[in-house]
């Protein structure tokens, strides 16, 4: 019996023994003798259909080689890879041998390996952009906490002005009564400087007068910035806090992309390709 004649028979054996379900078919050089379609992968070939030029079979008796080729789906619906080998008989190629698998599941894994490396890719670049953002925000607010400490140092300085301001009203005030006194004594010679000790004694009074409200807009900005102070010490705190979930997610966003590469890898791999 010859070899073509044996694969004849085994053929349908041959389908239900591969580990996938493939399709097979069995030609001599110039029609099918033979095809057993697989349960998704059915290309509508019937016996006597005459090998078409440049096919994987017509290949494979042609030119005594296995030949291994994917198919798109556009020539038939279903992408699938068929694999030809020729069968030979006392060295002359008298047939070919022909199995296929349909790749659609590697195809729909490997596109959603792709997309899924290409979302990965996208939400690593912005949580880096937002760990940069918050590690700026961070120094910001420790830049301004800064400078509310000199504000709150400056305040006091002024808080020692206004204490200066307050002696020379007390200062002017004592000199305006004792002028006025001294005025008094001096009867009439001393009219004239009576009304210099009495605008002495008011400047005097106007001054302590400004200087309390002085003193109060002080307190009330030191409390404001104290309360700034306290507020951006808390903002930096929880900038660094941000920052540093964000560079332990940043490290776990690492992970799945190297993941999904992985998977993607392992999709174009998984199509059996030669």
């Amino acid at each position: 019996m010859s070899l073509l004649n044996s694969l004849l028979m085994v053929a349908p054996i041959l389908q239900k023994a591969f580990l996938f379900d493939c399709m097979v078919g069995v030609t001599d050089r110039e029609k099918f003798l033979a095809y057993y379609p697989a349960s998704d992968l059915n290309l509508g070939i019937k016996v006597g259909d005459p090998l078409r030029a440049g096919s994987i079979n017509a290949t494979a008796v042609a030119e005594n080689r296995r030949v291994v080729r994917k198919i798109g789906k556009e020539l038939y619906g279903i992408p699938y890879i068929a694999v030809g080998y020729p069968i030979v008989e006392n060295g002359q190629v008298v047939g070919c041998l022909a199995t296929g698998v349909t790749t659609d599941q590697e195809d729909r894994l490997r596109a959603l390996a792709e997309n899924l490396t290409d979302a990965l890719e996208n939400i690593a670049n912005h949580t880096e952009s937002l760990a940069k953002e918050a590690n700026d925000l961070a120094v910001a607010s420790h830049t301004l906490s800064e400078t509310a400490v000199q504000m709150e140092s400056k305040i006091a300085e002024t808080s020692q002005i206004n204490q200066l301001i307050r002696d020379i009203s007390t200062r002017s005030n004592v000199l305006g009564l004792n002028a006025v006194l001294e005025a008094a004594r001096a009867g009439t010679a001393g009219r004239g400087f009576s009304v210099v000790a009495e605008e002495i004694r008011r400047l005097s009074q106007s001054t302590s007068t400004s200087a309390k409200s002085i003193f109060r807009i002080l307190e009330e900005m030191n409390g404001l910035v104290g309360t700034v102070s306290g507020e951006l010490e808390r903002t930096m705190n929880h900038s660094l806090q941000q920052s540093t979930r964000i560079q332990e997610l940043d490290s776990v966003m690492q992970q799945l992309r190297q993941m999904a590469e992985q998977l993607k890898e392992a999709a174009v791999s998984g199509g059996r390709m030669e």
